[in-house]
């Protein structure tokens, strides 16, 4: 679900597999919730840009949205991507303690920076040279193509960049649960 109408900079990376909604709109924002609910048993990656973070989070506490997404099966992960600001640490910290997610994770990347600590556990992505970032950020560039074994005409050196890059990112999804479960024990 890309709520960043009407860019929709996620549609672009995965053409045919996400859904556009203008979520500044109400008609967008039922959309939103109204896909995940009904369409349960398969995952969803809701995109949200800053200017719409309050939004998306006040409407999910009005509508119960993360009751009901529970009672047909889902879990609620939530990833908040830091930057440098002390802001979006702030913003991270508000949303960690605000949404009853089943698991926050804070992504560090280094594209943009972060102020997350490094000692708390968080996702994360390295970044790319800049020609790489530009080649994918291209509209005809479909990183679910170059997943199937498409390679989209990328040299082989960034080919093996994006393949590490998206194995590192993989790799560090599947440590965190228990990072940051250990890091609550330890909390205790």
């Amino acid at each position: 679900m890309d709520t960043d109408a009407p860019e929709g900079p996620l549609r672009h990376f995965f053409p045919g597999r996400t859904v556009l909604a203008d979520f500044e709109k109400t008609p967008g924002q039922m959309k939103v919730f109204d896909t995940i609910l009904g369409a349960p048993g398969r995952d969803y990656v809701v995109d949200l840009p800053q200017r719409h973070m309050l939004a998306f989070f006040t409407a999910t506490a009005e509508l119960n949205f993360w009751q009901e997404a529970r009672a047909v099966g889902f879990r609620i992960f939530v990833y908040f991507i830091v930057d440098r600001t002390s802001s979006s640490l702030r913003a991270a910290r508000e949303i960690e303690q605000l949404v009853s997610a089943d698991l926050f994770i804070a992504v560090r990347n280094d594209h943009v920076g972060s102020s997350w600590p490094a000692s708390v556990p968080s996702l994360h992505l390295s970044a790319f040279p800049q020609h790489l970032s530009i080649e994918i950020s291209d509209k005809r560039f479909s990183l679910s193509q170059f997943v199937l074994g498409d390679e989209q005409q990328l040299g082989q050196t960034d080919v093996d960049l994006l393949k590490r890059f998206l194995v590192d990112a993989l790799d560090g999804i599947n440590g965190l649960d228990t990072a940051i479960s250990l890091a609550k024990i330890s909390k205790h």
